[in-house]
């Protein structure tokens, strides 16, 4: 039954990162997970449920990235740098980006936003533990990664999201 579930929040992450929460549908989520619609039901008790359990994957994988790409003993700013650096391998999978791009766009439903908020309050909280950074250092980092985020999603050019190399 895990095994199952784990194929279909794949299916759902991949669903909802190309359509978004209000657009995916079960029915396609079934069809990627090689499925039946009703067994989803059974795995998860609506699609909202569903688009959490996602968020919820999204932040742990990133949070597990950040988590191994650690090395003892280094200090703060060199700890960010791991980390963004760890952030660059997770870009490279546009489903989870966009994905996480999504649980913002679906914010006005409350219980969604009350949840993607949570869940970012605790990876920003988990950084700033993790490398012992100041508040603003992790802020910073957070507007980069949001950065590298969007331009991901939007196809945008390296170069707007990269500052080029000084001189």
């Amino acid at each position: 039954m895990e095994e199952r579930r784990e194929q279909v929040l794949a299916a759902a992450v991949a669903e909802f990162a190309e359509n978004g929460y209000h657009a995916a549908r079960t029915a396609a989520i079934a069809a990627r997970a090689g499925i039946s619609q009703p067994y989803i039901y059974a795995l998860f008790e609506n699609k909202k449920v569903l688009f959490l359990a996602c968020q919820d994957q999204v932040h742990e994988r990133i949070r597990g990235v950040f988590a191994a790409a650690l090395r003892p003993a280094e200090s703060p700013v060199e700890s960010l740098r791991l980390l963004g650096r760890a952030y660059q391998v997770l870009l490279a999978d546009e489903d989870l980006m966009r994905c996480r791009m999504q649980g913002f766009a679906a914010a006005a439903d409350p219980e969604i936003r009350a949840h993607v908020h949570r869940r970012f309050v605790e990876l920003f909280d988990a950084v700033k533990e993790m490398t012992g950074a100041d508040q603003e250092q992790v802020a910073r980092f957070f507007a980069t990664g949001m950065l590298l985020t969007i331009g991901v999603t939007i196809d945008l050019p390296r170069s707007y999201a990269f500052a080029p190399p000084a001189h």
